[in-house]
């Protein structure tokens, strides 16, 4: 369902403390959108709702730990007495570590599925009732390329990027007959904001291909996939839909694709370079 008029409507919006998140918000804003905003730091919050009032919307926050399973629902209904029945969600919250697999702590990986995928999928659930009595809503999950080809020594990451994909597709075509859209959005690299942007002093240049966008690009992609109601948008500055189909077409040239276009030597260096800091 588009939902092309956004002014009026409410948004959810995680990880809306720092990063991409701020710059989703600020885009929603400029199209009159309200805003629940979610993060862990209520300082940081405080601060983001200070410049999105500026935008002439209501803005309000909650700060919450989703890394916790705790009762999505709850949060749901405190955010709706706040603002007001939720017509858009965005699931931006994340969190991307590097290392090879097996110097992961159990509990890392367990956080980065908790925040990454299953918070996404049970925000949705806490979300979608209302949404379908109401006969409108979206919801938009941020996912990254890494969900589409892995990326070396960022397993779970990819891993639980590559489930929000999945969740969000078939979501989709659950609700084809529904008035309730989901789009998936997949950022490569994005600089000056978002994980990329924090490593980026530890990563050095990334690969050509890999060249980044901006955060502005990735906020301007959330708002068009909920106007139009597009599944899936990537968002990197070259095509890369044609590598993804040729994963696709032959699963075992994965590996070396990230040789052949520098990915791998990339994040094993910055895997070392992570470890040296420690």
């Amino acid at each position: 369902m588009s939902m092309k008029q956004l002014t009026g409507l409410n948004a959810i919006i995680t990880g809306a403390s720092r990063g991409l998140g701020v710059y989703i918000a600020k885009a929603l804003a400029e199209k009159g959108v309200n805003l629940v905003l979610i993060a862990r730091s209520a300082k940081a919050l405080v601060e983001v709702q200070e410049e999105i009032l500026s935008y002439d919307v209501k803005v309000v926050f909650i700060p919450a730990d989703l890394t916790d399973a705790g009762n999505f629902k709850t949060l749901v209904e405190e955010a709706e007495l706040k603002l007001g029945p939720t017509d858009i969600l965005i699931n931006n919250a994340g969190i991307e570590l590097t290392a090879p697999y097996e110097d992961f702590p159990e509990e890392i990986i367990r956080s980065t599925i908790n925040l990454n995928l299953l918070a996404p999928m049970l925000l949705t659930r806490a979300v979608l009732p209302g949404m379908l009595e109401r006969g409108r809503g979206h919801i938009v999950n941020i996912s990254s390329l890494a969900g589409k080809a892995g990326f070396p020594f960022e397993t779970p990451y990819s891993a639980s990027k590559g489930g929000l994909i999945t969740f969000s597709h078939t979501l989709r075509a659950e609700l084809i007959n529904q008035p309730v859209g989901v789009s998936v959005i997949c950022p490569g690299f994005v600089g000056e904001a978002g994980m990329y942007a924090d490593k980026e002093h530890i990563s050095g240049p990334a690969p050509k291909l890999m060249t980044p966008t901006t955060p502005e690009k990735v906020a301007k992609a959330v708002v068009r996939a909920i106007q139009y109601d597009i599944a899936e948008l990537i968002v990197n500055p070259l095509p890369m839909r044609p590598l993804a189909g040729l994963k696709e077409l032959v699963p075992g040239i994965t590996p070396y694709l990230h040789k052949m276009i520098g990915t791998f030597d990339f994040a094993r260096n910055r895997a070392e370079k992570v470890k040296s800091e420690k």
